[in-house]
């Protein structure tokens, strides 16, 4: 039998915070409050990649994001995080969920006791996950499945009366509002399976702002958590992972209306995942990565003072005729087409909500049109064409990655 070149090992550990780390109120008043309670924990996804003597950790938090600030430097915490992963070599990524600790200094919380307690709790517990999945590592096979998922994301700016609005402030939501483009309904699919068939991990890849519970005083892992739920309870999955991709003008038109709702999205993602049976065979023989850091601009009255706020920190990984490009803050979903289609790869798959956050990165049209996700302010500071700079660092990446 042909030896397996590639390696996978997966753990999962418990991030749920105390009550007090509390979450978002509002972003442009800076402001958050206590949970209330817990509906749905908080976990941190780990897989661990080897290729020959290569090691790679890819960590999907059940968070909205983390940034220099929040985290006292960004460097330390990293190499805080395992001693047997170069820190470069460990990927961290976010679901986004609305319904999780304000984690990205938009307020003080960043600031008191509690919160940096539980972000020492964090970085001990995946360091102790990363540990886990390498003694779990074994050959592994990847295989890729493409499909859609119809009525549950949308293009969430709209214009009407001369300015952008967003789309929960006309909810219900019409059929034609949910039509409207551009919105990427694409849902892939990767699996991970050891030479016998069985799922290591199953990673799921869609484009949505989790934000059913927006605003709800509990803490939840939102429509992402339901889906793995969904998946570990049928036990052929592996450990499950969502990665969220450039959402930062999609929603779903359901927001704030409740953990039904992302009950309903997270067992409509998984039920596509388990009827996904023609899966296409992905070549292991190729195992390369690459990283860079690029600082963009801030522009003034955003309340940013801490330029590493705006390093953009990219990072990227090829197995075989895929690549995996993971963005930085809140791309809008053009940018993410404009690099999957001028991509070398077959199979190009963005996750956003990844590293640091660099907060909303609104395309040169959407700055034009104004809007929420067009600041001023803490969530969106990067000087218009930081999309641009971007797409070039990215594509620059992923044909450092094909040479």
């Amino acid at each position: 039998m042909k030896e397996l070149p590639l390696q996978a090992g997966a753990s999962v550990t418990d991030i749920t915070p105390p009550l007090e780390v509390g979450l978002l109120t509002s972003s442009v008043n800076g402001t958050y409050a206590p949970f209330e309670s817990v509906r749905l924990p908080l976990k941190a996804r780990i897989l661990v990649l080897r290729f020959a003597d290569e090691l790679l950790a890819i960590v999907s938090m059940d968070l909205l994001a983390l940034n220099d600030t929040s985290v006292d430097g960004w460097e330390k915490f990293k190499a805080g995080m395992t001693d047997q992963i170069q820190p470069d070599k460990i990927i961290l990524t976010y679901t986004h969920t609305h319904t999780a600790p304000e984690s990205v200094a938009l307020s003080n919380l960043y600031l008191t006791k509690a919160y940096k307690n539980w972000l020492c709790d964090v970085q001990l517990k995946i360091k102790e996950a990363i540990t886990s999945a390498i003694g779990k590592l074994k050959p592994c096979h990847l295989s890729v499945g493409i499909d859609a998922l119809e009525g549950f994301n949308m293009q969430r700016r709209i214009y009407k009366d001369g300015h952008i609005i967003m789309s929960d402030s006309v909810q219900p939501i019409g059929e034609e509002l949910l039509n409207r483009e551009p919105v990427d309904r694409h849902v892939k699919v990767l699996r991970f399976s050891d030479d016998e068939g069985k799922v290591i991990s199953a990673i799921v890849h869609a484009v949505c702002h989790p934000v059913h519970e927006m605003c709800m005083k509990h803490i939840s892992s939102e429509f992402p958590g339901e889906m793995c739920l969904q998946l570990e309870s049928l036990n052929q999955n592996g450990m499950p992972m969502f990665l969220n991709g450039a959402a930062g003008d999609t929603n779903p038109p359901t927001v704030s209306m409740g953990p039904c709702f992302a009950h309903k999205h997270g067992a409509a993602l998984a039920n596509l995942v388990q009827q996904m049976k023609n899966m296409t065979a992905v070549d292991t023989s190729v195992f390369k990565t690459a990283n860079s850091a690029l600082q963009l601009s801030i522009r003034q009255q955003t309340g940013i003072t801490n330029l590493k706020d705006a390093i953009a920190r990219f990072s990227a990984l090829r197995i075989g005729e895929m690549a995996f490009l993971f963005l930085p803050g809140e791309p809008f979903i053009e940018t993410a087409w404009a690099i999957e289609k001028d991509s070398p790869f077959q199979y190009t798959v963005i996750i956003a909500y990844s590293e640091n956050n660099i907060g909303y990165i609104p395309t040169e049209e959407a700055f034009g049109l104004g809007g929420y996700e067009a600041g001023p302010g803490k969530w969106s500071y990067l000087e218009k064409g930081s999309d641009k700079l971007i797409y070039k660092e990215a594509i620059r990446l992923l044909h450092e990655l094909n040479s």
